[in-house]
Order: C-alpha cells, then structure tokens, then sequence
C-alpha cells in the first residue's frame, strides 16, 4: 500500500480521521488557518474526528504550559519549569483555567477511541513492524482496531509518513 500525504484542506467531507494532539496545539496558539477551517468544519459535523485519552492528555498539559506563559507565570515553555513554579506556589494553578475550558471544548469536538492495557502490548506489533514510539504504536493501534480501521490521520508530525495503508493529513500553512 501506498502513503498519502495530503494538505488538510482537501479532506473530503464524511472522512473519518484521527487527529493528533499538533492539530488541536496549532489552532489554539493561533499557528495555522488550515487547523482553524478543519476544526470548524469538525464542529459542523463534516468530518468525524477520532482521539484517544494520550491525545487529550497531552493537548492539556500544552494547553497548560502555554497558559502559564501567556499569564507569566513562567518564561519559556518547560514544563519542568511549571513544575519548578508550581512547587513554590500551588496556588497559582488556580489561575490557570483556560486549558481545562480548552480541553472540554474539544471534548464536545471527538469521539474518544477506547485504550487500555491490552492495547499497550498488542501494539508491540505496530512497534515493530514501523519503528514507532510507544505513543505512535497506540494512536496507530487505536486506528487499527477501530471497526471499519481508520486510515486517515490528522497530524503535522512526520512519524506516521512511513506507515502503509495511511493517507496523511497535514496543515500546509503553518507559521
């Protein structure tokens, strides 16, 4: 089978997908139109977006550090230097609350692909046959044993140009 890669704003209507945490991190730091007009159009129910619980954990914890330092509560985006801050004040999470309204937004967004420990060793197979990392292997895994298997994936990550039977998504305009 062959790779695809695609610009997003060709995605046909009625194409099931699975988005990676980039697409969601770019729209909301205002880095690519193409994010916005997809996620819109997510929103209207053109296109039924698919996520697992990896995705939404790690779009928080983005969606944090970017709160933190838009607000100055930290002056680069580590997140080992939240941490830092946080250790010396735990109540300046009590400020940041954007990304949690961020989060529950998307969550009206998606449909959430189940993951679970059978999945972390059953996807030692997507591991091996393509040389992903373990978070790959389970977005690939989640795409896989959904039924019908999804075959297109949202992401301006290159980790997922060499696997077949893909067709790749990706933002063409990001600044």
């Amino acid at each position: 089978m062959t790779i695809q890669i695609q610009s997003i704003d060709h995605l046909q209507k009625n194409t099931p997908v699975f988005v990676d945490t980039n697409i969601f991190d770019l729209y909301y730091r205002g880095k690519s139109d193409s994010c916005k007009r997809f996620l819109h159009r997510v929103q209207q129910g053109e296109v039924t977006a698919y996520v697992n619980l990896l995705v939404l954990t790690d779009l928080n914890h983005k969606l944090m550090l970017a709160e933190a330092y838009q607000k100055g509560y930290i002056n680069r985006l580590s997140a080992a230097h939240l941490k830092d801050q946080l250790e010396k004040n735990r109540s300046l999470m009590q400020h940041l609350v954007t990304h949690q309204t961020r989060l529950e937004e998307v969550l009206t967004l998606v449909k959430i692909l189940p993951l679970d420990s059978q999945l972390l060793v059953d996807t030692q197979q997507e591991r091996q046959d393509y040389g992903l990392m373990t978070t790959d292997s389970l977005h690939l895994g989640s795409m896989n044993r959904h039924q019908p298997p999804l075959t297109h994936i949202v992401t301006y990550d290159s980790d997922f140009e060499h696997v077949s039977g893909l067709t790749i998504w990706k933002p063409m305009d990001v600044v």
